[in-house]
C-alpha cells in the first residue's frame, strides 16, 4: 500500500533508520501514525455522495379535480389549467388564442402556493423603468417607447427540496514566507492538509419544473418569501393561469443536487483562509431528511418586439426582481473601456508631466 504526504501529496516511502515515512519531494518526514490517521480522514472525505430524497405522491381530490379546468396550447404545446369560472382566451406562454379545453387528469396537485402581490399596472411600470438609466442597452431599445406586446400572469410548478447535509471536504493548502540570510533572500513554502465537516440546512429550496421556464430566468427572480405561502386550492388560480409541471421529479432533483452541492462547495471554501494558495482535494456530501414538495409560484411573463424579435421580461410577481433576455450592446461596452483606457494613459502622462516639473523624475 503506498501513502501519500500530507503536505504535497507525493507518494512516501518507509525509512527504516528513522522508522519514519518520507518524502522525496518535499523533504518531510512523518510517524507512520499520523500518516495513518490522516489516509483515513481522506477516505472519509472521498466517500461518494448520497443525495436522495423521500418522495410522496400529492393527488388532487375528486372535488378539485371538478373545480379546475385545463388546456393545451395547439401551438407551443404548453400544458395548462386554472379554476373553473376564469376564462383562458390565451396562452400565457406564447399568447396564441389557440388553446383547446382538455380533460384535466388526476397528476401532481400543489401542497402550496404564494399569491400574486404585484398586480398588472406595478408590473408595467416595473418593465417600463428597467431601461432608465442603462447605459450599455441596445440603441434600439432607447429610441421611442417600449411597447408591452403581451403581458401575462402566470404560476409556475416549483419542487421545493429540504434536507440536511451533512458534508466533509479537504483542500491543500499553501503558505509561503521570504527572508533574508546574509546575501541570500531564502523563500520557504509551507504545505498543510486543511479538513473541513460539517451540516448545512436547506429548506424549501426552490426547483422549476417547467420546460418553458428558463432555468436562468427562474434562478435570477429568485428568492421567494415562502413564509408567506398558504394551502393551495383550486380557487387561488381565479383569474390567472397554471403551468401543469412536464419536467419530471428525476431531472427536478438532480437540478437540486447540484444547487445543495455548489452552495455547500462555496460555504466550506469561505472558511478556508489565510493561505497563499488553496486547492480542493476531496469532498463528500450526505444528505440527509431530504424532503419534496410540490409548488405554485407567481410569475408575470412580459413579450415586447424590436426589429422582428421578440424579448421576455420575467417579474416576481411577489417581490418585483426582474430579469429579461435582452443581450448589453458590445460596441457600447468597448466604447466605455475604451474611454476609460483613454482617460487613465491621459491622467498617467498628466501625473508624469507634473512629478517630472517637480523634479520628482528625472
Amino acid at each position: 500500500m503506498t501513502y501519500k504526504c500530507p503536505s504535497c501529496a507525493a507518494p512516501l516511502e518507509y525509512d527504516g533508520r528513522s522508522l519514519e515515512l518520507t518524502c522525496g519531494s518535499c523533504g518531510n518526514s512523518f510517524d507512520p501514525e499520523t500518516v495513518i490517521a490522516v489516509n483515513q480522514i481522506e477516505k472519509q472525505d472521498e466517500r461518494a455522495d448520497r443525495m436522495r430524497w423521500q418522495t410522496e405522491d400529492h393527488a388532487f381530490t375528486p372535488e378539485e379535480l371538478d373545480q379546475t379546468k385545463a388546456y393545451n396550447c395547439s401551438s407551443c404545446g404548453a400544458q395548462l389549467f386554472t379554476e373553473e369560472t376564469t376564462v383562458a382566451t390565451a396562452c400565457a406562454f406564447c399568447g396564441s388564442p389557440s388553446i383547446i379545453p382538455a380533460q384535466f387528469t388526476d397528476e401532481t396537485r400543489p401542497d402550496r402556493i404564494i399569491p400574486f402581490k404585484i398586480d398588472k399596472a406595478q408590473a408595467e411600470a416595473m418593465f417600463r423603468d428597467y431601461f432608465k438609466g442603462r447605459k450599455l442597452i441596445p440603441n434600439l431599445f432607447l429610441k421611442g417607447p417600449n411597447q408591452i406586446d403581451e403581458i401575462r400572469k402566470l404560476y409556475v410548478p416549483y419542487w421545493l427540496f429540504g434536507c440536511d447535509a451533512d458534508a466533509r471536504m479537504t483542500y491543500r493548502g499553501t503558505t509561503v514566507s521570504t527572508m533574508r540570510s546574509g546575501q541570500y533572500m531564502v523563500t520557504t513554502t509551507r504545505h498543510f492538509l486543511i479538513h473541513r465537516a460539517g451540516t448545512l440546512g436547506f429548506s424549501q429550496l426552490p426547483v422549476d419544473a417547467s420546460e418553458r421556464i428558463d432555468n436562468k430566468i427562474s434562478e435570477s427572480i429568485e428568492p421567494f418569501n415562502t413564509a408567506e405561502a398558504i394551502a393551495f386550492a383550486p380557487h387561488t388560480l381565479s383569474g390567472a393561469q397554471a403551468n401543469r409541471a412536464d419536467v419530471d421529479q428525476d431531472t427536478c432533483q438532480e437540478r437540486a443536487n447540484t444547487r445543495v452541492r455548489t452552495t455547500t462547495d462555496s460555504a466550506f471554501r469561505r472558511t478556508v483562509s489565510g493561505y497563499a494558495s488553496v486547492v480542493p482535494q476531496s469532498s463528500s456530501i450526505q444528505i440527509k431528511n431530504g424532503t419534496t414538495v410540490p409548488a405554485l409560484y407567481p410569475i408575470w411573463l412580459i413579450t415586447t418586439k424590436k426589429e422582428d424579435k421578440t424579448y421576455i421580461f420575467a417579474i416576481n410577481g411577489q417581490t418585483g426582481e426582474l430579469t429579461c433576455n435582452i443581450p448589453w450592446s458590445r460596441a457600447k461596452f468597448f466604447g466605455r473601456m475604451m474611454g476609460m483606457a483613454a482617460g487613465v494613459t491621459a491622467a498617467g502622462f498628466a501625473a508624469v508631466y507634473v512629478l517630472g516639473l517637480l523634479g520628482v523624475l528625472k
